[in-house]
Parts: C-alpha cells; sequence; structure tokens
C-alpha cells in the first residue's frame, strides 16, 4: 500500500509539472526589420497649392530636398469638378524628376479637419516618404513656412 501511495504522490507531482509548465508559443519568435532608411529626412520646400476660384484648378509648387543633391522643383495641375474640389483630388503617378508623386486627401477627423498626404517616391533607389498637410496648413496662394522634413522609408529590405 505504501509503495502505491508513493506512485500515485510521483504520478501527481509529474502531472502538476507538465500542466503548470509554459506552452510553447503557436508562433515561432518573428524577426523585425525596420524599414527607416538610414538617410537625411527629405525636406520639402517652398510648398504652395494655388487654385482658381471655384477650386475645380489647382497647381502644386514645391522642392524636394533629400540633402544629396540640388532640390528637385515639382509643378503638379490638378483638376477636380463641381462635386469634389482639386483641394480634395487625388494625383496618381505624377513625375518629378526621379520622383513619382502621388496624393491624397481625408476628411476623416470631420468638416474643417481635412488633410492631404502626398506620397514621393524615389524610383532608382527605392524609397519613399510621406509629407502631409493639414487644408489650413494649405492656404490658398500662400507658401507653407517653415519648411517642412519628413522621414523616409525603405520599399525593400
Amino acid at each position: 500500500m505504501q509503495i502505491f501511495s508513493l506512485v500515485l504522490a510521483a504520478f501527481a507531482l509529474v502531472i502538476s509539472s507538465v500542466l503548470s509548465a509554459p506552452l510553447p508559443s503557436p508562433n515561432p519568435e518573428v524577426q523585425v526589420v525596420s524599414m527607416l532608411a538610414t538617410v537625411p529626412q527629405w525636406t520639402i520646400k517652398s510648398m504652395k497649392r494655388s487654385c482658381n476660384g471655384n477650386f475645380t484648378r489647382c497647381i502644386w509648387f514645391f522642392s524636394i530636398d533629400t540633402q544629396a543633391g540640388a532640390p528637385v522643383q515639382c509643378r503638379l495641375n490638378v483638376v477636380g469638378t463641381t462635386k469634389v474640389p482639386a483641394t480634395q483630388t487625388a494625383i496618381n503617378g505624377a513625375r518629378c524628376g526621379g520622383y513619382v508623386v502621388s496624393t491624397g486627401w481625408s476628411g476623416q477627423f470631420g468638416p474643417g479637419n481635412g488633410f492631404t498626404t502626398l506620397s514621393i517616391v524615389d524610383v532608382g533607389n527605392k524609397l519613399i516618404a510621406w509629407p502631409a498637410y493639414a487644408d489650413g496648413d494649405l492656404v490658398n496662394k500662400v507658401t507653407v513656412r517653415p519648411d517642412r522634413s519628413f522621414p523616409v522609408t525603405k520599399l525593400q529590405t
């Protein structure tokens, strides 16, 4: 009987150890890679948006300064409609020197709180930056001051 009690106690100890042991993670440790590029931030200089009186046409003027050469001048023409003003119209794939520029407007924070995000891609170096400006920053025909710098991200690891 004593042997039975000892075996039962040992069995209970083994079972409690197994049940209290941490379970292996269903997902093995995943490596995380930073996509932040090891280049200086890009500065958007002299950003200005000039629109006609009914906001059906706008022209964006700005320079992209990557700190690795002369700034690249950009001029983007946007045509809106009577339903969607040019200030809220997307631009897709506009060429600006060696860059491809796209824009998108969002009103997700409610009336008066819209903003435009630009996507500026350095195709040759596979880099991208996302400058963003609130509608209040882009007062018609007024240059945004001060110039703004934005982090740069790699498009490939």
